[in-house]
């Protein structure tokens, strides 16, 4: 079968299907990559919010479904812990690599 058009993406399929990451979406990848066993640990030690976030939860019919939604917030929770200590590792370097900005009093 033979195509009619031209193969080469468009402006809109470039912008759908060629994404770029920035630096700065680069930096946080690599940095929860290597720090993953953080969020594999902070697990353990998020039930009780997992739990309690879980406790008004309608409509669940078995105590299975009710651990695989536990088990479910458990690990959001542990991520958007470890995006958050990401942001706070990363950011402040690519801020000032970026932009020349430092928190104030800091050394110059």
């Amino acid at each position: 079968m033979l195509r009619d058009d031209d193969a080469t993406p468009n402006a809109l399929q470039k912008a759908l299907l060629e994404y770029d990451p920035t630096t700065l979406e680069t930096a946080l990848i690599e940095w929860t990559k290597e720090h993953w066993p953080m969020a594999a640990r902070a697990m353990v030690y998020n039930r009780a919010e997992a739990d309690k976030t879980v406790e008004g939860v309608s409509g669940i019919r078995s105590d299975d479904a009710r651990l695989a939604l536990e088990v479910a917030a458990r690990v959001a929770i542990s991520e958007r812990e470890l995006l958050c200590r990401g942001i706070a590792a990363v950011l402040p370097e690519w801020l000032e690599t970026t932009y020349g900005l430092r928190p104030r009093g800091s050394a110059e």
